[in-house]
């Protein structure tokens, strides 16, 4: 894995942003925006079960984007069950949604593990996806997720619990913290999804 933490100041910055952007009393969301602060959604990586994919694959989804790795053990199940919840939420609009957790420890989160993983807690909405360390780091500098690869003697990966939402275009539109509520978030997808049919 690469060393070092990167992306503490630019994820600070991006927050900084954001809640400067939030103080519009019209503010259409609970949630802080990130249009027009991040990327699109692009990557090329491989599923939990074996399959090449990009961005492209979900295109026509809402994605809820995660970092984290499946030894971790506070951030990450409690993401994952949060974002269960939510989609449960969303009723007739959970099949619209994709959950995508990309692991940061790929030399130790093989597929099947990351399968094993994630369908634990959604089997039908929730993905694992791994790649290269390059890759990987790519991935989270493209979107500003902050982590510190796991030492030699250690079994923790430091990152940040950020959530990363695009639309169905692929454009990223929202960041959930866990301060965020689950019956929060879950409004604002629901308002999102429907905002999408006009």
């Amino acid at each position: 894995m690469p060393n070092g933490l990167f992306g503490t100041r630019g994820l600070k910055l991006l927050c900084l942003v954001l809640m400067l952007t939030g103080c519009n009393p019209e503010k259409q969301w609970q949630l802080q925006e990130t249009t027009g602060h991040l990327p699109d959604l692009r990557f090329s990586l491989m599923s939990d079960t074996g399959q090449p994919v990009t961005d492209q694959t979900y295109h026509g989804y809402l994605v809820m984007l995660f970092f984290g790795f499946t030894n971790c053990q506070a951030e990450c199940p409690t993401a994952l069950f949060r974002l269960a919840k939510i989609v449960q939420r969303l009723g007739v609009n959970a099949n619209r949604t994709r959950i995508l957790f990309v692991t940061l420890d790929p030399g130790r989160d093989t597929q099947q593990a990351l399968h094993r993983y994630v369908t634990a807690f959604d089997a039908g909405h929730a993905i694992g996806l791994t790649g290269t360390d390059s890759e990987i780091e790519y991935l989270a500098k493209r979107y500003r997720a902050a982590y510190r690869p796991k030492k030699p003697d250690s079994d923790d990966t430091v990152h940040s619990a950020a959530v990363y939402i695009f639309d169905t275009q692929g454009h990223a539109r929202l960041l959930v913290t866990p301060d965020d509520t689950i019956e929060t978030v879950a409004n604002d997808l629901r308002h999102l999804l429907d905002s999408l049919r006009l």
